[in-house]
C-alpha cells in the first residue's frame, strides 16, 4: 500500500455474507448436534429447533439495528458492547465469542472425519483426531490467502449443501411413518426444552455477519440481508429436516447413530443415499469450518484493536487477512480437537453465545443513552412497541442459558476469568491510551506494517 499500511479488503456481497454466516452452522448443527438433541427431545426434535430459532431471530433484529448504526469489523462480538455497554463487559463478550467460534471449528473438523469414516465400502479410515487436525490446517491455508478465496469456496459449498438438504427432505417425505411421528419426547416438555438449549449451537453464529462490517460492500445493506437470509434459510432446513428424519427413522435409532442423517438416508435410498448425504454433509461441515475460521479470526482481531491483547494479534498480512489472529485461532482449534469432547464443547459454546446475545440486547436498550448521535441516525430503531424485542430476547436467552448445566457453567466461568486477567493486566499497563482508543469507534483505524 502506498501509505505504508495494510488494509482489510471490501470483497463481500450479499451471497458471500449469507454463505459465510449461514454456512457457519449448517454443518455440525444439522449433522452432529441434531442426534445429540434427539436423545432428549425424541420425535419432537423439530419442535426444539423451532424453539431455538426464537432467541436467534430476536438477537438478529437487535444486531441489525446496531449494524445500521455503525458497520465495523468485530462489531457484534466486541465493538458494540465496549462502546455502548461497558469496556470490561464488552471485552469479555469478544473474548467469549472467540472461544464460541473456535469450539465449532474443532467440532466440524472432527465431524468431517466421522462422516468420511461412515462412507460405505470404504477401506480407508482416518483417525478422528489426526484427520481433524489435517482439515484445520488445510482451511487455515485457504483463509491465509484472503477473504476472496474464502468466499468463492464458501459459496460453492453453501449452494451445494442447501440443494442437497432440500433433496434429502423431498425424497424422505413419502417414507415418513405416523407411528414414529407420534412417539413424542422421552422426557416430555423438559426434554424438548433441553433439546432446544443444545440446538442453540445449531443457530449460533447466524448474527456474526456484523463481525465482517469492514469487509462487506455497502455494509448496511449487505450485512442486514446477510443476517435475514442467514437466519431464515437454516431455520426452515433445520425444522423440516429434523421432522422428516425422526419420522423416517425411530428417534432412538436416529439419536444412537454416529452419522444420524446417513442412517436416515440409508433407510430410503440404500447405499447410494448414504453416499449422497455424506457428500452433502461434507459440504455442510466444511462450509461451517471454513466460515468459523474466518469469523473467529476477525473476532480475535477486533478484540485486539484496543491493545488490551498482545500487539502481534493486530497484524494484517499482504492478502488483507489478520494473520496472527488466524494462527492463534487455528492453534486453539487443534488444542480442542486433541482434548475436548463434542457435547461439552457444544454446551460451553452455547453458553458463550447466549452470554453475547444478552449483552447485544442490553446494548440496544442502552444505545439511545450512551450513543445518542449514532442512534438518531440509524434507519432502524427498536423503540415504541418494538422495545419489547430486546427485553424478550434477554428473558429467553437467560432461560436457555440456565439449562446448559453446571459443568458448562464452570468451564465458561473459568474462560471468562482468564479473559478478566487479560483485561486487568492489559488495561492497567496502558490505561490512558486504552481509554482514548475505547472512546473512539475503530472503523478505518488501519495498522502500520
Amino acid at each position: 500500500m502506498g501509505n505504508g499500511k495494510k488494509h482489510l479488503r471490501k470483497e463481500l456481497g450479499i451471497l458471500d455474507v449469507t454463505a459465510i454466516t449461514a454456512g457457519i452452522v449448517i454443518g455440525a448443527g444439522v449433522f452432529v448436534i441434531t442426534g445429540i438433541a434427539a436423545k432428549y427431545a425424541g420425535a419432537l426434535t423439530w419442535v426444539s429447533y423451532a424453539i431455538g430459532a426464537v432467541p436467534v431471530i430476536l438477537v438478529g433484529i437487535s444486531t441489525v439495528m446496531l449494524n445500521l448504526m455503525y458497520p465495523v469489523e468485530g462489531g457484534e462480538s466486541y465493538v458494540y458492547p465496549t462502546r455502548i455497554v461497558s469496556k470490561y463487559v464488552g471485552f469479555l463478550s469478544g473474548w467469549a465469542m472467540w472461544l464460541a467460534l473456535v469450539g465449532p471449528v474443532a467440532i466440524t473438523a472432527k465431524a468431517f472425519i466421522l462422516y468420511w469414516n461412515a462412507l460405505p465400502n470404504l477401506d480407508l479410515k482416518f483417525n478422528v483426531i489426526i484427520g481433524g487436525v489435517v482439515v484445520t490446517i488445510i482451511f487455515f491455508i485457504i483463509n491465509w490467502v484472503g477473504i476472496k478465496t474464502v468466499s468463492i469456496i464458501q459459496n460453492i459449498l453453501f449452494l451445494f449443501m442447501v440443494a442437497g438438504i432440500a433433496i434429502y427432505i423431498l425424497l424422505g417425505l413419502p417414507h415418513m411413518n405416523p407411528e414414529y411421528i407420534a412417539m413424542g419426547s422421552p422426557l416430555g416438555l423438559k426434554g424438548v426444552w433441553k433439546g432446544a438449549s443444545l440446538l442453540i449451537f445449531a443457530y449460533a453464529g447466524l448474527t456474526l455477519a456484523a463481525d465482517l462490517g469492514e469487509e462487506a460492500k455497502d455494509p448496511a445493506r449487505t450485512i442486514t440481508w446477510g443476517i435475514i437470509l442467514g437466519i431464515s434459510i437454516p431455520t426452515v432446513l433445520y425444522v423440516v429436516s429434523a421432522f422428516v428424519s425422526t419420522a423416517v427413522l425411530p428417534w432412538e435409532e436416529f439419536a444412537g447413530a454416529e452419522a444420524p442423517f446417513a442412517a436416515v438416508a440409508a433407510k430410503y435410498m440404500g447405499t447410494f443415499g448414504v453416499t449422497f448425504i455424506i457428500l452433502v454433509a461434507f459440504a455442510a461441515i466444511l462450509s461451517s469450518h471454513n466460515a468459523e475460521q474466518t469469523v473467529g479470526t476477525r473476532i480475535l482481531f477486533g478484540t485486539s484493536r484496543d491493545k488490551l491483547l498482545p500487539k502481534p494479534l493486530m497484524a494484517i498480512n499482504k492478502f488483507g487477512v489478520p494473520s496472527n489472529s488466524l494462527i492463534l485461532t487455528a492453534g486453539m482449534t487443534i488444542f480442542l480437537i486433541i482434548s475436548g469432547t463434542i457435547q461439552l464443547v457444544a454446551e460451553v459454546v452455547v453458553f458463550m453465545f447466549l452470554f453475547n446475545w444478552i449483552i447485544t440486547h442490553v446494548g440496544v436498550i442502552m444505545a439511545p443513552r450512551t450513543q445518542p448521535d449514532l442512534y438518531e441516525k440509524a434507519p432502524l430503531k427498536l423503540n415504541g412497541w418494538k422495545a419489547v424485542i430486546p427485553w424478550f430476547g434477554i428473558i429467553v436467552s437467560v432461560g436457555l442459558l440456565i439449562t446448559q448445566g453446571p459443568k458448562a457453567l464452570l468451564y465458561s466461568l473459568v474462560w471468562l476469568a482468564i479473559g478478566s486477567v487479560f483485561y486487568i493486566v492489559g488495561y492497567k499497563s496502558k490505561k490512558e491510551e486504552i481509554d482514548k482508543l475505547m472512546s473512539e469507534w475503530p472503523r478505518d483505524r488501519y495498522l502500520d506494517e
